[in-house]
């Protein structure tokens, strides 16, 4: 019985088994019918081919490739810090003062967020850069947004698209100086727009060219006046005990003056700037008016709404600055006017007061007092950052001064300047110097525009009137556009491969209609003074490294104890 009975329970499992088996090949025969026509003929035709074959080989469909289409994304896509953007919500819920007094504790409030978290302020824009991008958003609160840039491909097609009349931001402060403490719609030549920035163009461009090679022996006098004030005063390591950065100021207000006023205002001697003369007290005020215009665009905008003490300085000495500078050119309209009476002494253009004064557009005594007042500012203060800097490289960098040394020990045996205009030529490794210092720390580090059209950069959209700040000076040390871009190498600008470089990964004087119209005399009293003092003394530095500051206009942050040893 029990082997009947397993013989009866083998039978009824091969036909559960049986029957799971056909239920399993209707499902496979199924699925077979659902393929196409063409899936069949051609699994057909392979096992024909090649009958050994279990599975037949896919078949490889060729794709069709079509054109990608730009992607232009919106303006709100562009990265950066989240925090503003919900925080510009509120724009629509303030009122106007509200809005300006909440973007100033917003922005504050940000900048203390990002300091304990990151350890850095924001406004170090190379963190922003390398969180976000080459193009980076910064809600602003009070009403138009701020986009940064630092790939020089984008800050070339910003440039491009600025036209005969490009508009940028302004110095807010001298602006309200001028237009409501002194009640004067006329401009500057830093902060003016449109056609009135061409007619001041027009009227400096040339006369300011033409005006070095007339002035070329005055400014190596002032040179040399530095070099022998340095031997004078300095200690018994060699360095000046005070500020060195201080008297380099005074060598461009001489030098920028004798541009200005054809007037040699004597600033290097020492008991000068302790008297009660028009000179003296021009550069005490151009000296206070600076830390005041920095401290203003720098800090948190409080002078908006009420007296701080730096817009209170500001005023006080922009207003004598511009008092003594009217003074000055009151002074080459009368000398004009007696060569013009006297036929055998026609009047000539030896300044760039006397340039505005004969010029035939008519400019107003105060108008030209505007004019040069902005010159004497930027151009004093740009011109002695960059010599500072110039100096610390030479003095750091021994084998490089030597180079140049070979190169410049032979000129002017006899302290006489000759033929300025091929001094370039003359001087082309001076001339690298100059150039890879203003690549590593250009004197105003950031360039703005205000966009007049649309734009697309890095596939987003950015809308006309957005404020564009260009940081130059992050494009020209990164690594992508200069090999070890953070090395003082002059020898990089004399090598074949110097023009491959980016044109826009280091433009210290800007580019296009508002290119900076000093840089002509820029760079000839940086050669006269570089090869006046290079001639005297061996440059030597032995202290931590200088760094320029995040201002307006970038400074040493620590004093520059150079040594100047005297040369056998």
């Amino acid at each position: 019985m029990i082997l009947n009975h397993l013989r009866l329970v083998h039978r009824n499992a091969d036909k559960y088994v049986i029957s799971k088996l056909n239920v399993w090949k209707n499902t496979r025969m199924q699925s077979s019918g659902q393929m196409s026509n063409a899936q069949a003929i051609s699994k057909e035709q392979a096992v024909a081919e090649n009958e050994c074959d279990i599975y037949s080989p896919p078949r490889v469909v060729p794709m069709v490739l079509h054109d990608r289409e730009v992607i232009v994304l919106p303006f709100d896509e562009v990265p950066g810090p989240k925090s503003l953007k919900y925080l510009s919500t509120l724009r629509n819920y303030l009122t106007e003062i509200g809005t300006q007094v909440t973007a100033s504790f917003l922005t504050f409030g940000l900048n203390i967020g990002s300091l304990l978290n990151k350890r850095e302020s924001i406004r170090k824009m190379s963190t922003l850069f390398d969180e976000y991008g080459p193009v980076v958003r910064y809600v602003n609160p009070l009403g138009t947004d701020i986009v940064l840039i630092n790939h020089p491909d984008h800050i070339q097609k910003v440039f491009s698209l600025e036209g005969e009349h490009p508009v940028r931001s302004t110095l807010e402060s001298i602006e309200k100086f001028r237009t409501q403490y002194k009640n004067s719609a006329y401009g500057g030549i830093y902060t003016v727009k449109g056609q009135e920035w061409t007619r001041q163009r027009s009227a400096i461009l040339t006369p300011a060219h033409n005006l070095i090679a007339q002035h070329a022996q005055g400014l190596y006098d002032i040179s040399d006046k530095f070099a022998t004030k340095v031997y004078n005063i300095r200690n018994y390591q060699d360095e000046i005990a005070k500020d060195l950065y201080k008297e380099l100021h005074k060598w461009a207000f001489d030098s920028i003056g004798l541009i200005m006023f054809s007037k040699d205002f004597a600033m290097m001697d020492t008991e000068l700037v302790y008297s009660q003369c028009d000179s003296s007290w021009m550069y005490h005020s151009l000296e206070n008016a600076t830390e005041a215009i920095i401290k203003c665009e720098t800090g948190m905008h409080f002078w908006k709404f009420f007296t701080t003490p730096a817009w209170y300085i500001l005023v006080k000495y922009c207003e004598s600055l511009d008092s003594l500078i009217g003074k000055k050119i009151l002074e080459t309209e009368q000398d004009l006017t007696n060569k013009a009476k006297n036929a055998d002494m026609p009047p000539t253009i030896d300044s760039l007061a006397s340039a505005m004064l004969l010029n035939e557009d008519k400019f107003k005594m105060e108008d030209i007092a505007t004019v040069l007042m902005d010159m004497m500012i930027i151009g004093v203060n740009t011109i002695t950052s960059a010599m500072a800097f110039l100096l610390y490289n030479l003095a750091k960098h021994q084998k490089c001064q030597r180079i140049l040394y070979d190169e410049i020990k032979g000129l002017y045996p006899n302290m006489t300047v000759t033929d300025v205009d091929n001094l370039r030529e003359y001087t082309p490794y001076l001339q690298s110097c100059i150039k890879e210092t203003l690549r590593l720390t250009p004197p105003i580090p950031m360039l703005t525009r205000v966009l007049p059209k649309n734009i697309t950069l890095d596939k987003y959209n950015i809308p006309r009137g957005t404020v564009i700040i260009m940081s130059t000076q992050h494009a020209s040390l990164k690594e992508s556009n200069y090999d070890d871009a953070t090395k003082f190498y002059p020898e990089r600008w004399t090598k074949p491969d110097a023009e491959n470089y980016h044109a826009f990964a280091s433009i210290p004087f800007g580019h296009g209609a508002r290119k900076c119209l000093g840089q002509n005399i820029a760079e000839t009293m940086m050669t006269l003074m570089a090869i006046r003092v290079l001639q005297k003394y061996k440059l030597e530095y032995h202290y931590r490294d200088v760094n320029p500051t995040r201002s307006f206009i970038a400074k040493p942050n620590r004093p520059l104890k150079i040594r100047f040893i005297d040369r056998i």
